[in-house]
């Protein structure tokens, strides 16, 4: 599994390199984002290492080679789980290094700012959207795989939508839970975001190692 995972990060060298620039100057030297969470730049870099791993695999046709190795489809399947967190622990160190540099020569005001609720949410937004991606990957793969972030970013939209008019529907103010957690500063929210995200992520794994196995490569 270790080589799959070596594998997707050479592939990614260039959009490493690419996306650590973007962050950079778009970010960080222009001051277009005054006091912006931090947790933004690093969610958009995440994304676009996570996607474009599963991407080129499929245009490259990565996956029937790789099931042709004497590799367990299981270890195929966990190493691109594992570089999910691999990917994002990356482009956060990065986007934080980015902060480190920019502040020795920026005014504090002028950079993203670093807050754990913000970065919580984010991380969890993260993995809930992977948690129905990689299913939906492994299941179906190049069938859908160019439009698969846009159908993962729709489906969680109209789940959003729902469990708030039902929410209304059941007598819960949405609106004043809203201002309570931002009240009490998002203590404990993050955390909440990221175990829940991680419970998800977990059950995703299972679903699919279960698809991948029974799926005709």
């Amino acid at each position: 599994m270790l080589q799959l995972i070596v594998k997707d990060f050479r592939i990614q060298k260039t959009f490493i390199a690419l996306g650590f620039v973007f962050v950079g100057v778009v970010f960080f030297l222009l001051g277009a984002f005054e006091r912006l969470p931090l947790a933004v730049p690093a969610a958009l870099f995440s994304h676009v290492l996570i996607v474009v791993a599963s991407k080129m695999d499929e245009r490259n046709g990565n996956g029937r080679m790789l099931v042709s190795f004497p590799l367990r489809r299981r270890d195929i399947v966990a190493s691109k789980y594992v570089g999910i967190v691999l990917f994002m622990t990356l482009a956060y160190a990065l986007t934080a290094l980015w902060r480190l540099i920019a502040g020795l020569v920026l005014p504090a005001g002028e950079l993203p700012a670093f807050d754990a609720g913000s970065t919580g949410v984010a991380v969890g937004a993260l993995l809930l959207f992977y948690s129905i991606y990689f299913p939906l990957f492994f299941a179906f793969g190049s069938r859908i795989a160019q439009v698969l972030d846009i159908i993962v970013i729709f489906s969680v939209g109209g789940g959003v939508v729902v469990a708030l008019r039902l929410m209304e529907w059941s007598g819960v103010h949405v609106g004043e839970l809203l201002r309570k957690a931002a009240a009490s500063g998002g203590q404990g929210v993050w955390i909440e975001a990221i175990g829940c995200g991680l419970a998800l992520l977990l059950l995703s794994w299972a679903l699919s190692a279960f698809l991948y196995e029974r799926k005709n490569v």
